[in-house]
């Protein structure tokens, strides 16, 4: 990368100035290589114990970070040589500062993948340094800046508005004038009363009878 070959604009180291497991992993080591050659006297095999000794040794090597460098354009963490991470500025979504008390004080968020501890000495010092060239870089290159949120998915029609009858109640409770008139009741008594007169009565008498005379 391009600034691989320019002076960083601020560095810190780590938190930790002493490796620990390193040191004791070495220790083991020779340890095994004493009872191999019967320097040591133990019970076990010394082949075993070197090369577990010898293995956390390069794991904790290369995984421990030793220095944090800011560049104009990217985030350095140097570990154990040869291995260098580099984060470019256009991966970095946003540097969070925590409290006093969190271990991980400062974090650097990616737009993908897992957050990256930052464990320096100077944490507002790093923090405010990092946080100048990042904000410096996207001011010189917009299309590098934090990507839009993306927008809200429109929300699912409900019941009440695939029912016809639920839209026609809606619009009656709106607007009054658009809601129908009561259909009257039907007038059924006239019907029932001329049902039960016998056809006698409808209007014409009936012929008188004729009786013979004794």
């Amino acid at each position: 990368m391009a600034q691989s070959q320019n002076q960083p604009l601020y560095w810190d180291k780590d938190r930790v100035p002493v490796n620990l497991t390193l040191i004791l992993s070495l220790g083991i080591a020779l340890w095994g290589v004493g009872g191999m050659f019967g320097l040591i006297s133990f019970g076990g095999e010394p082949s075993l114990i070197i090369l577990l000794g010898i293995g956390v040794a390069v794991y904790t090597w290369l995984m421990t970070p030793r220095q944090y460098l800011v560049y104009a354009d990217a985030l350095c963490i140097v570990y154990g040589r040869p291995r260098v991470k580099a984060l470019h500025f256009r991966d970095i979504a946003e540097v969070e500062l925590g409290s006093v008390s969190a271990l991980d004080r400062l974090r650097v968020r990616p737009h993908r993948g897992r957050r990256q501890s930052i464990r320096v000495r100077e944490v507002e010092s790093f923090y405010e340094q990092l946080n100048g060239a990042l904000n410096a870089f996207r001011a010189a290159h917009p299309e590098y800046g934090t990507p839009p949120e993306s927008e809200p998915l429109p929300a699912a029609p409900s019941d009440d508005a695939a029912d016809p009858e639920s839209e026609a109640a809606n619009a009656a409770a709106t607007d009054p004038a658009n809601a129908a008139a009561p259909e009257p009741a039907a007038d059924n008594s006239g019907n029932a009363e001329t049902e039960s007169k016998p056809e006698s009565q409808s209007g014409e008498e009936p012929p008188p009878e004729h009786r013979p005379i004794y």
